[in-house]
């Protein structure tokens, strides 16, 4: 048997083939000297043989407390939680841990935030927020991988400091089942359970500012004594003209950069307005000239019924002309001049715009 100030090691009454041992964590978790490095190191020991948990604790470090719950979580063997009085904070944590958590009728299961009392400034005290609210969620992570509960759920638990007995408990999957209390818990009450956690914790806070205090009240380092002696003071030390003079340079310079900056911001912006009405009206015009340029292909049409009319009319005016010995004069047809609209409409991209800007009005008086 190994016996320390929060947990023992033992063989159960029915192990005589020493394949099962019951460990009791019935204190403070991780004080008195004795760490979760020693419980790991024995626990690590009883490989392959099932281990019955016995609980009964207050809480306690919960950096301790994880080791001590990882530990139990890698175990092959099998492994049986007993609630047998009080499972708060870190020990209720610990709980989680079981294959199976069975808790005697008059025990009692509390779960809450981490907690710290902590000195410093501003800066050191959002840091150790910032640890808590990174050590409950390794907490949240336990609860809800025993009970199936959403995180949220189990954050708000623990923000209202739960306590739950056991029929509570197994109706919310914190435990599987609920056995009989045993002698030394038959005097728990959910108020006794609590009284005996708030001395802890009142325990734990007089210790905690007990160390503060003592970090205030130690001796500070003297400071290195620095002669008060005025040292002789220069005329160029006094002298700040110069710099005066450059700053004010150097203000110059500031301003005239800003100014054309300004002036360069301004001309960009008229430009890229000019070249969007510019843009707006391009797009106006040539779906007109589109417009326009079927109008005058019907138009051809028309025109072409009249020429070949007018060839054939043509054709026996020549015939006529050739009855009577005259030879027929050959006019040859000329090729017809592009008007600014056509030629607009041809051209693409900087061309069209280039085109536009030169030509504009003849381009509107032609399309019309």
């Amino acid at each position: 048997m190994s016996a320390n100030r929060w947990y023992a090691i033992s063989k159960t009454e029915n192990s005589a083939s020493g394949d099962s041992v019951e460990v009791s964590i019935y204190d403070e978790i991780g004080f008195g000297g004795v760490t979760a490095k020693d419980f790991v190191a024995e626990v690590g020991k009883l490989k392959g043989q099932h281990i019955d948990l016995r609980v009964n604790s207050v809480g306690g470090s919960v950096i301790e407390g994880a080791a001590i719950y990882n530990a139990l979580r890698r175990h092959k063997g099998g492994l049986t939680v007993h609630v047998d009085g009080l499972a708060a904070s870190m020990a209720s944590v610990i709980a989680m841990a079981g294959e199976e958590v069975l808790m005697a009728d008059n025990a009692m299961l509390m779960i809450h935030n981490p907690w710290s009392m902590s000195v410093g400034d501003a800066n050191d005290l959002r840091k150790e927020a910032d640890v808590l609210d990174k050590l409950k969620k390794t907490l949240v992570n336990a609860y809800t991988r025993k009970t199936g509960m959403d995180s949220t759920e189990i954050s708000s638990l623990m923000d209202a400091e739960t306590w739950l007995d056991a029929t509570q408990a197994v109706a919310m999957n914190f435990a599987d089942g609920i056995e009989d209390g045993i002698e030394a818990a038959a005097s728990i009450t959910p108020e006794s359970a609590r009284a005996r956690f708030d001395n802890f914790s009142n325990s734990m806070a007089r210790k905690s500012a007990k160390n503060i205090k003592a970090e205030e009240t130690a001796p500070e380092v003297a400071e290195p004594i620095v002669s008060t002696t005025d040292a002789p003071v220069s005329d160029e030390a006094v002298d700040t003209s110069s710099e005066d003079n450059m700053n004010a340079e150097l203000q110059a310079k500031v301003d005239a950069l800003q100014a054309e900056l300004s002036a360069k911001v301004e001309a960009d912006t008229v430009r890229a307005q000019a070249d969007e009405v510019t843009a707006k009206e391009i797009e106006t015009l040539r779906a007109e000239v589109e417009r326009l340029t079927s109008e005058v292909a019907s138009k051809d049409e028309q025109i072409n019924d009249l020429l070949a009319a007018s060839k054939s009319a043509g054709e026996r005016a020549a015939a006529i002309v050739a009855s009577v010995g005259i030879d027929p004069v050959v006019v040859q047809p000329s090729e017809p001049e592009l008007t600014p609209a056509q030629i607009f409409n041809s051209l693409t991209g900087a061309d069209a715009v280039e085109y536009f800007r030169a030509h504009k009005r003849d381009i509107i008086a032609s399309a019309y």
